[in-house]
Protein backbone atom coordinates (compact mmCIF):
# COMPACT_ATOMS: atom_id res chain seq x y z
CA UNK A 1 0.00 0.00 0.00
CA UNK A 2 2.78 2.55 1.01
CA UNK A 3 4.55 1.60 -2.57
CA UNK A 4 1.38 2.14 -4.41
CA UNK A 5 1.05 5.50 -2.40
CA UNK A 6 4.64 6.42 -3.50
CA UNK A 7 3.91 5.62 -7.11
CA UNK A 8 1.37 7.69 -6.93
CA UNK A 9 2.57 10.59 -5.29
CA UNK A 10 5.95 10.52 -8.04
CA UNK A 11 3.45 10.25 -10.71
CA UNK A 12 1.31 13.21 -9.95
CA UNK A 13 4.87 15.68 -9.20
CA UNK A 14 5.91 14.23 -12.46
CA UNK A 15 2.64 15.95 -14.05
CA UNK A 16 2.81 18.69 -12.43
CA UNK A 17 6.33 19.51 -13.74
CA UNK A 18 5.26 18.91 -17.11
CA UNK A 19 1.83 20.92 -16.68
CA UNK A 20 3.84 24.02 -15.08
CA UNK A 21 4.82 26.64 -17.97
CA UNK A 22 8.03 26.26 -19.09
CA UNK A 23 9.59 29.90 -20.72
CA UNK A 24 13.05 28.04 -21.99
CA UNK A 25 10.44 25.68 -24.26
CA UNK A 26 8.67 28.34 -25.46
CA UNK A 27 11.96 30.67 -26.27
CA UNK A 28 13.68 27.43 -27.57
CA UNK A 29 10.59 26.86 -30.39
CA UNK A 30 10.54 31.31 -30.93
CA UNK A 31 14.39 31.32 -31.53
CA UNK A 32 15.98 28.57 -32.39
CA UNK A 33 13.17 26.82 -34.30
CA UNK A 34 10.97 29.13 -35.53
CA UNK A 35 8.03 27.08 -34.87
CA UNK A 36 5.48 30.02 -33.89
CA UNK A 37 2.56 27.80 -34.60
CA UNK A 38 3.77 25.14 -32.01
CA UNK A 39 4.61 28.25 -29.27
CA UNK A 40 1.51 29.33 -30.13
CA UNK A 41 -0.82 26.49 -29.19
CA UNK A 42 1.40 25.77 -25.78
CA UNK A 43 1.10 29.31 -24.83
CA UNK A 44 -2.72 28.76 -25.11
CA UNK A 45 -2.59 25.87 -22.90
CA UNK A 46 -0.53 27.35 -20.73
CA UNK A 47 -2.32 30.09 -20.25
CA UNK A 48 -5.41 27.94 -19.64
CA UNK A 49 -3.61 26.90 -16.31
CA UNK A 50 -1.46 29.17 -15.30
CA UNK A 51 -1.63 29.38 -11.33
CA UNK A 52 -0.19 33.08 -10.95
CA UNK A 53 -0.57 36.83 -12.69
CA UNK A 54 3.38 36.63 -13.35
CA UNK A 55 3.14 33.14 -15.42
CA UNK A 56 0.10 34.97 -17.24
CA UNK A 57 1.98 37.92 -17.78
CA UNK A 58 5.32 35.98 -18.95
CA UNK A 59 3.21 33.59 -21.39
CA UNK A 60 0.91 37.00 -22.54
CA UNK A 61 4.32 38.59 -23.96
CA UNK A 62 5.37 35.32 -25.10
CA UNK A 63 2.02 35.24 -27.42
CA UNK A 64 2.38 38.84 -27.81
CA UNK A 65 6.07 38.19 -29.61
CA UNK A 66 4.46 35.02 -31.78
CA UNK A 67 1.45 37.23 -33.23
CA UNK A 68 3.58 40.20 -34.45
CA UNK A 69 6.34 38.16 -35.76
CA UNK A 70 4.02 35.82 -37.87
CA UNK A 71 1.94 38.97 -38.94
CA UNK A 72 5.13 39.85 -40.14
CA UNK A 73 4.74 37.60 -42.84
CA UNK A 74 1.72 39.09 -43.88
CA UNK A 75 1.70 41.20 -47.89
CA UNK A 76 2.50 44.57 -47.33
CA UNK A 77 -0.35 45.22 -49.68
CA UNK A 78 -3.04 43.37 -47.16
CA UNK A 79 -2.94 46.11 -44.63
CA UNK A 80 -6.19 45.31 -42.89
CA UNK A 81 -4.82 42.14 -42.42
CA UNK A 82 -1.40 43.41 -41.08
CA UNK A 83 -3.12 46.05 -38.86
CA UNK A 84 -5.44 43.54 -37.30
CA UNK A 85 -2.34 40.90 -36.05
CA UNK A 86 0.04 44.22 -34.83
CA UNK A 87 -3.65 45.36 -32.83
CA UNK A 88 -3.53 41.61 -31.45
CA UNK A 89 -0.37 41.96 -30.36
CA UNK A 90 -0.65 44.96 -28.91
CA UNK A 91 -3.59 43.91 -26.95
CA UNK A 92 -1.45 40.90 -25.67
CA UNK A 93 1.72 42.61 -24.70
CA UNK A 94 -1.19 45.26 -23.14
CA UNK A 95 -3.02 42.86 -21.17
CA UNK A 96 0.70 41.46 -19.61
CA UNK A 97 2.31 44.84 -18.65
CA UNK A 98 -1.48 45.43 -16.87
CA UNK A 99 -1.07 42.09 -14.70
CA UNK A 100 2.54 42.57 -14.17
CA UNK A 101 5.22 45.12 -15.46
CA UNK A 102 8.46 43.26 -16.86
CA UNK A 103 10.54 44.67 -19.36
CA UNK A 104 9.50 42.28 -21.66
CA UNK A 105 5.77 43.37 -21.80
CA UNK A 106 7.15 46.49 -22.25
CA UNK A 107 9.33 45.57 -25.19
CA UNK A 108 6.72 44.09 -27.03
CA UNK A 109 4.03 46.37 -26.77
CA UNK A 110 6.33 49.52 -27.94
CA UNK A 111 7.15 46.92 -31.34
CA UNK A 112 3.54 46.19 -31.65
CA UNK A 113 2.37 50.00 -31.61
CA UNK A 114 5.71 50.88 -33.82
CA UNK A 115 4.26 48.12 -36.57
CA UNK A 116 0.93 49.71 -36.56
CA UNK A 117 2.24 52.95 -37.28
CA UNK A 118 4.35 51.44 -39.68
CA UNK A 119 1.28 50.07 -41.14
CA UNK A 120 -0.62 53.30 -41.24
CA UNK A 121 1.95 55.38 -43.10
CA UNK A 122 4.69 57.97 -42.61
CA UNK A 123 2.47 60.64 -40.42
CA UNK A 124 1.09 58.04 -38.09
CA UNK A 125 4.79 56.64 -37.51
CA UNK A 126 6.13 59.78 -36.52
CA UNK A 127 2.88 60.11 -34.03
CA UNK A 128 3.98 56.70 -33.13
CA UNK A 129 7.78 57.56 -32.42
CA UNK A 130 7.58 59.27 -29.03
CA UNK A 131 5.32 56.15 -27.43
CA UNK A 132 7.63 53.90 -28.36
CA UNK A 133 10.75 55.58 -26.99
CA UNK A 134 8.94 56.05 -23.98
CA UNK A 135 7.96 52.70 -23.47
CA UNK A 136 11.65 51.72 -24.31
CA UNK A 137 12.79 54.33 -21.91
CA UNK A 138 10.78 51.85 -19.16
CA UNK A 139 12.55 49.04 -20.12
CA UNK A 140 16.20 50.47 -19.82
CA UNK A 141 15.76 53.15 -17.43
CA UNK A 142 13.27 51.73 -14.67
CA UNK A 143 14.06 48.52 -14.94
CA UNK A 144 17.68 48.44 -16.47
CA UNK A 145 17.48 45.45 -18.43
CA UNK A 146 19.89 46.14 -20.51
CA UNK A 147 17.83 44.42 -23.25
CA UNK A 148 19.80 44.21 -26.67
CA UNK A 149 16.46 43.90 -28.96
CA UNK A 150 15.13 47.55 -27.06
CA UNK A 151 18.83 48.86 -28.11
CA UNK A 152 17.78 47.54 -31.54
CA UNK A 153 14.71 49.51 -31.41
CA UNK A 154 15.98 52.27 -30.49
CA UNK A 155 18.85 51.97 -32.87
CA UNK A 156 16.49 51.93 -35.65
CA UNK A 157 14.09 54.69 -34.30
CA UNK A 158 17.08 57.23 -34.20
CA UNK A 159 18.23 56.39 -37.71
CA UNK A 160 14.84 56.16 -39.64
CA UNK A 161 13.32 59.72 -38.17
CA UNK A 162 13.93 63.43 -39.47
CA UNK A 163 16.08 65.03 -36.99
CA UNK A 164 14.52 68.24 -37.76
CA UNK A 165 10.62 67.21 -36.74
CA UNK A 166 11.22 64.71 -34.32
CA UNK A 167 14.14 63.17 -32.82
CA UNK A 168 16.37 61.24 -35.08
CA UNK A 169 20.45 61.24 -34.88
CA UNK A 170 21.93 58.91 -36.88
CA UNK A 171 25.28 59.10 -34.36
CA UNK A 172 22.81 58.28 -31.63
CA UNK A 173 21.46 55.25 -33.49
CA UNK A 174 24.95 53.83 -34.30
CA UNK A 175 25.76 54.05 -30.57
CA UNK A 176 22.44 51.92 -29.49
CA UNK A 177 23.33 49.69 -32.43
CA UNK A 178 26.69 48.82 -31.03
CA UNK A 179 25.05 48.64 -27.56
CA UNK A 180 23.11 46.15 -28.88
CA UNK A 181 25.58 44.00 -30.34
CA UNK A 182 27.37 43.66 -27.29
CA UNK A 183 24.24 42.62 -25.83
CA UNK A 184 22.75 40.06 -28.11
CA UNK A 185 22.80 36.22 -27.32
CA UNK A 186 25.44 35.13 -29.21
CA UNK A 187 24.53 30.90 -28.13
CA UNK A 188 20.87 31.21 -30.03
CA UNK A 189 20.61 33.67 -32.37
CA UNK A 190 22.96 34.22 -35.16
CA UNK A 191 22.00 37.78 -34.88
CA UNK A 192 22.26 38.71 -38.91
CA UNK A 193 19.55 41.17 -38.83
CA UNK A 194 21.93 43.39 -36.05
CA UNK A 195 24.84 42.74 -37.79
CA UNK A 196 23.55 44.03 -41.38
CA UNK A 197 21.65 47.09 -39.65
CA UNK A 198 24.98 48.43 -38.08
CA UNK A 199 26.73 48.03 -41.10
CA UNK A 200 24.30 49.97 -43.31
CA UNK A 201 23.95 52.65 -40.71
CA UNK A 202 27.67 53.21 -40.75
CA UNK A 203 28.29 52.90 -44.59
CA UNK A 204 25.50 55.72 -44.88
CA UNK A 205 27.25 58.11 -41.85
CA UNK A 206 30.70 58.01 -44.21
CA UNK A 207 33.25 58.70 -41.30
CA UNK A 208 36.65 58.87 -41.90
CA UNK A 209 39.15 57.17 -39.31
CA UNK A 210 40.13 61.01 -38.69
CA UNK A 211 36.66 61.81 -37.93
CA UNK A 212 35.53 58.83 -36.11
CA UNK A 213 38.56 59.47 -33.69
CA UNK A 214 38.03 63.10 -33.15
CA UNK A 215 33.77 61.89 -32.60
CA UNK A 216 34.70 59.33 -30.61
CA UNK A 217 37.12 61.22 -28.05
CA UNK A 218 34.12 63.98 -27.58
CA UNK A 219 31.98 61.02 -27.03
CA UNK A 220 33.80 59.35 -24.03
CA UNK A 221 33.86 62.50 -21.60
CA UNK A 222 30.02 62.39 -22.08
CA UNK A 223 29.31 58.64 -22.16
CA UNK A 224 31.27 58.57 -18.21
CA UNK A 225 29.09 61.59 -17.25
CA UNK A 226 25.84 60.12 -17.89
CA UNK A 227 24.00 58.00 -15.88
CA UNK A 228 20.80 57.41 -17.47
CA UNK A 229 21.00 53.76 -19.51
CA UNK A 230 19.42 55.56 -22.97
CA UNK A 231 20.98 58.67 -22.53
CA UNK A 232 25.00 56.98 -21.70
CA UNK A 233 24.59 54.53 -24.66
CA UNK A 234 23.83 57.44 -26.88
CA UNK A 235 27.74 57.57 -26.95
CA UNK A 236 28.69 54.71 -26.55
CA UNK A 237 30.31 54.69 -29.90
CA UNK A 238 33.25 55.94 -27.89
CA UNK A 239 32.74 54.48 -24.39
CA UNK A 240 37.03 54.41 -24.99
CA UNK A 241 37.42 57.31 -26.87
CA UNK A 242 39.07 56.33 -30.11
CA UNK A 243 40.87 53.54 -28.70
CA UNK A 244 37.14 51.84 -28.68
CA UNK A 245 37.73 48.06 -30.20
CA UNK A 246 34.99 46.20 -31.18
CA UNK A 247 34.86 42.60 -30.80
CA UNK A 248 35.24 41.59 -33.86
CA UNK A 249 37.93 43.64 -35.04
CA UNK A 250 41.48 43.82 -33.96
CA UNK A 251 42.12 47.68 -34.19
CA UNK A 252 40.06 50.37 -33.05
CA UNK A 253 37.44 52.58 -34.32
CA UNK A 254 40.00 55.27 -34.53
CA UNK A 255 42.08 53.53 -36.81
CA UNK A 256 39.46 52.43 -39.75
CA UNK A 257 36.59 54.57 -41.77
CA UNK A 258 33.15 53.81 -41.45
CA UNK A 259 33.18 52.22 -44.36
CA UNK A 260 36.12 49.51 -43.51
CA UNK A 261 34.07 48.76 -40.85
CA UNK A 262 30.75 47.77 -42.27
CA UNK A 263 32.75 45.64 -44.60
CA UNK A 264 34.35 44.31 -41.82
CA UNK A 265 31.04 43.63 -39.97
CA UNK A 266 29.62 42.19 -43.22
CA UNK A 267 32.15 39.30 -43.48
CA UNK A 268 31.98 38.79 -39.55
CA UNK A 269 28.81 38.03 -39.88
CA UNK A 270 29.05 35.91 -42.99
CA UNK A 271 31.53 34.06 -41.09
CA UNK A 272 29.08 33.46 -38.43
CA UNK A 273 26.41 32.12 -41.06
CA UNK A 274 29.08 29.60 -42.58
CA UNK A 275 30.27 28.84 -38.58
CA UNK A 276 26.15 27.29 -37.99
CA UNK A 277 24.89 23.47 -39.39
CA UNK A 278 21.60 23.52 -40.98
CA UNK A 279 20.76 27.29 -40.84
CA UNK A 280 17.28 28.55 -40.69
CA UNK A 281 15.42 29.66 -43.94
CA UNK A 282 15.45 33.34 -42.36
CA UNK A 283 18.99 32.87 -41.40
CA UNK A 284 19.57 32.33 -45.11
CA UNK A 285 17.70 34.79 -46.58
CA UNK A 286 19.45 36.98 -44.20
CA UNK A 287 22.65 36.17 -45.12
CA UNK A 288 21.96 36.34 -48.85
CA UNK A 289 20.82 40.20 -47.95
CA UNK A 290 24.14 40.40 -45.80
CA UNK A 291 26.33 39.19 -49.28
CA UNK A 292 24.53 41.55 -51.78
CA UNK A 293 25.60 44.46 -49.39
CA UNK A 294 28.83 43.33 -48.79
CA UNK A 295 29.40 43.36 -52.96
CA UNK A 296 27.87 46.39 -52.92
CA UNK A 297 30.45 48.95 -51.41
CA UNK A 298 33.34 46.48 -51.98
Amino acid sequence: MKKAFSILAALLVTLNVFAAFNPEYSDYQFYNLQDFDTDMAYLEDALASASSDEEKAAILWRQARDVLTMTDEIDEEDKDARLAGYGQAQDLAQQSVDLVSTPDGYHWLSSAIGRIGQVNGPLNSLNKAEPMRDLIEIVQNDFNADMSDSWYVLGLLYNQLPGVISFGNDDYAISYMRRCIDTQDNVNRMNLTNYLELAQQLYERDWSASKRAKEADKMEAKYAKETVPTEKMKYYEGREGRDTKPFYSTVSIGQMSDGQEAAMICQYAMAVYASRSNPLPSDTEKYNEIVEFYNSIT
